[in-house]
């Protein structure tokens, strides 16, 4: 969830307004559920990816994605749709004033004076993102956790420490990496069309004598599914691919933020750039090398 910079600015009376940022303020229970969730729903996808991979073309006259990946993929959808509905419902707005901080979240209204709180702690485990936790010098911590993707302005605005290398990691993944959906759509949705359509036709061409043999034959149903189930196999294999960089591409990305903080963002520019010409150039040379076999 992106955080809106914000810094102080003067308003239309001349007086300074009050950064605020856009939150997302779990209690304690409902982050450690919504990480569950999300876990959960990974996990469940490589599961289903993996089957798919392992089970699709084996010992069948007529491939197709085992039944069970399937489920496996409705499973995670449900999943997906709790961890938003979550994500919803935390929606909230974290304002920094001189004297005190203000957190409103859904008709709640929280004052906390500035000299009431110790520290503000990045979260040690970015679960279900970034995110940092109030410390008050009562010794307990504040009600809410406060999932917010970039916390260096928020830590910054509230004159807190900011320097740990969670810090800068978050802040150079929030600053160089722009995801939207159509981004998942091309990568997920789109470019396994591309390996999909050479292997079925292929296949069409070798088992049934031409490209529209087999619609011809046994009508257009069988036809479809047919292209559906390379397209399914391409899908998850390159789930799997992707899931190994990314893996890769973080762990060199937080290293790069852990040994040279002042470098983090171009560690993780050039991280995002390698991991995108592996995902695409790597795949497309990957089943060049297997036809050329």
């Amino acid at each position: 969830m992106p955080a809106a910079d914000a810094p102080v600015a003067p308003s239309a009376h001349g007086q300074p307004v009050a950064p605020r940022f856009q939150v997302h303020a779990y209690p304690l229970v409902l982050r450690l559920v919504s990480s569950l969730l999300q876990v959960l729903m990974r996990a469940d996808l490589l599961c289903a990816s993996a089957l798919v991979v392992a089970g699709t073309f084996t010992g069948a006259m007529s491939p197709k994605p085992p039944a069970l990946a399937g489920w496996l993929v409705l499973i995670a959808l449900g999943l997906f749709g709790l961890t938003r509905l979550i994500h919803w419902l935390s929606a909230a707005t974290f304002s920094i004033e001189p004297s005190q901080f203000v957190l409103e979240r859904r008709g709640e209204r929280f004052e906390i004076p500035v000299a009431s709180v110790e520290s503000a702690r990045v979260w040690r485990l970015p679960l279900p993102g970034a995110g940092l936790s109030l410390r008050m010098k009562s010794g307990r911590g504040f009600q809410y956790e406060l999932q917010v993707a970039d916390p260096l302005p928020v830590l910054e605005a509230m004159g807190k420490e900011a320097d740990h290398p969670l810090t800068t990691f978050a802040h150079a993944r929030a600053t160089v990496v722009r995801r939207r959906w159509y981004h998942l759509a091309l990568k997920f949705v789109l470019f396994p069309l591309v390996p999909s359509v050479i292997m079925f036709q292929l296949n069409q061409r070798i088992t049934f004598g031409g490209p529209f043999a087999q619609y011809r034959m046994y009508g257009l149903w069988p036809y479809l599914q047919s292209f559906f189930t390379y397209w399914a196999y391409f899908t998850a294999l390159l789930v799997l691919f992707a899931s190994l960089w990314r893996v890769l591409a973080e762990l060199v990305a937080f290293a790069g933020a852990w040994l040279t903080p002042m470098r983090a963002r171009g560690v993780r520019r050039f991280v995002e750039v390698a991991n995108t010409v592996l995902y695409y150039g790597g795949f497309c040379s990957l089943v060049a090398w297997k036809f050329l076999q």
